[in-house]
């Protein structure tokens, strides 16, 4: 990382990154470039950082998964035309790196419906009864991301959970 003093590791602050965020990309492997879609997710961090997300039964995206289960996953939050005091830019930005191996989770598990239940709570929605029903053709995957593979990065150096909010202030009179 250029710069080496704007890395962020810590658990609890990546955590309050990520609650920031509305969307994350993932990036596939592909032939010959790579893949990358944008969803919205669920998320835990414990043991490891684990992305939830659902997506359609068939599709392009689950033939990469099943070729090459290893992505990457991003996750930002960007202001503009503000003012900050510590570098005297007009932006601010948060933002998290995680590499990890995607998964299926099957509906006969558990975690599908524990799943169901994180995704839904990171998106302010209920989990709906149809997505238990055998006909609902709708996939729940994972991304495990170990804590060694996961880097928050920001702005300016953040030290605390209180630091990650954006201080917004106005441009100094000239």
């Amino acid at each position: 990382m250029y710069h080496a003093d704007r890395e962020i590791r810590d658990k609890e602050i990546i955590k309050a990154i990520l609650d920031m965020c509305d969307i994350i990309n993932i990036g596939f492997f592909d032939d010959e470039y790579p893949y990358v879609l944008p969803v919205n997710f669920g998320y835990e961090f414990e043991e490891n950082l684990i992305f939830y997300m659902h997506h359609a039964t068939e599709g392009y995206k689950n033939k990469l998964i099943e070729n090459n289960p290893k992505v990457c996953v991003t996750a930002h939050k960007f202001i503009d035309h503000i003012y900050n005091d510590y570098d005297n830019s007009s932006h601010d930005y948060r933002s998290v790196m995680a590499f990890g191996e995607m998964e299926f989770i099957p509906r006969e598990s558990p975690d599908y419906k524990k799943a169901w239940e994180i995704l839904c709570k990171c998106n302010g929605r209920k989990v709906p009864a149809s997505v238990f029903f055998p006909e609902f053709k709708v996939l729940m995957s994972k991304i495990v991301c170990r804590p060694e593979n996961v880097i928050g990065k920001a702005q300016r150096h953040i030290t605390s959970v209180e630091e990650v909010p954006f201080k917004i202030i106005s441009y100094p009179e000239k």
